[in-house]
């Protein structure tokens, strides 16, 4: 049996090199570029190879036939080589385009299409949660400053403490909107980290537990989903991502349980105050798989 993870990043899934067309080639050419090589869609490139858009089979139907490629090119989404394979399946489900470019340095490298996503689904290459962490990998636990993320956080830092791993206790800034600053997010983030820490293990936490704070930038199921790739755990808070930018409800705790690289394990919180590290007195621990 064959147990080798599956793709992990764009490159790993990506199709390479790119069949690309020039910003002044007529629709006709480009029809047949595509029918030709059995593509939906193609890059549209400057002269030093650098992305200006994506022409696809729906805008060439209907068109004049004079119509050059950048009449007819949209613009969507790219990602660069290292983007998880997850995130890629997001935007493409997000922005309902059939293919994204990935890019390196504005130049096209790659094309991953919902078909290269479903012929590696097919395979059942895309289970990527039979990776092993390393033996010194972290427990990473998602932190947000509510009551049920600092409960967590102490149930995290026991099942750090008993197995003698490392503690990584992780905030998302989120991204800045129009008006905002990223500096001033982080800030404010790193901030309510460190009152979380205080409130769930005391003010000497770092000597009982190899504890590291993060500040990450990102929307919080998005940094949550990284932070997993090399984690033996990720703890959540049945709460902890909400007012960060994301849809109340666990609806992305749901997304963590189903795309984590990691086992997950969701601190249902219990109201009742007691010392540090006592976890059984502090919170249930529900694994989700």
């Amino acid at each position: 049996m064959d147990t080798a993870p599956g793709p992990r990043r764009a490159r790993d899934l990506m199709t390479s090199p790119v069949l690309t067309v020039p910003p002044d080639a007529p629709r006709a050419a480009v029809a047949a570029l595509l029918v030709s090589h059995g593509i939906a869609s193609a890059p549209v490139v400057d002269a030093r190879g650098r992305l200006l858009g994506v022409v696809d089979e729906r805008r060439l139907v209907g068109a004049d036939d004079d119509a050059p490629a950048a009449e007819l090119m949209t613009h969507v989404p790219t990602a660069d080589p290292d983007t998880p394979v997850e995130e890629l399946v997001d935007r493409l489900l997000d922005t309902g385009c059939r293919a994204l470019p990935i890019l390196r340095e504005e130049i096209p490298v790659g094309v991953v299409s919902r078909r290269d996503v479903l012929r590696r689904v097919a395979r059942g290459e895309l289970d990527v949660r039979g990776t092993h962490a390393a033996a010194d990998a972290p427990v990473v636990v998602g932190v947000d400053g509510s009551d049920e993320s600092v409960q967590a956080l102490r149930w995290a830092a026991g099942v750090a403490r008993a197995e003698g791993a490392p503690l990584v206790a992780l905030i998302a800034s989120g991204p800045p909107d129009l008006y905002g600053d990223a500096g001033d997010l982080t800030a404010t983030a790193r901030r309510e980290l460190e009152s979380a820490v205080r409130r769930a293990l005391g003010d000497d936490a770092a000597e009982r537990v190899r504890l590291t704070l993060e500040v990450r930038e990102g929307r919080p199921a998005r940094v949550l989903l990284r932070a997993s790739e090399e984690a033996r755990m990720l703890v959540l808070g049945t709460r902890h991502v909400e007012g960060l930018g994301d849809p109340p409800g666990g609806s992305v705790t749901a997304r963590l349980v189903s795309r984590a690289w990691c086992p997950v394990v969701a601190v249902v919180p219990v109201p009742e105050e007691g010392p540090a590290y006592r976890v059984d007195d502090h919170a249930r621990a529900v694994p989700t798989r």
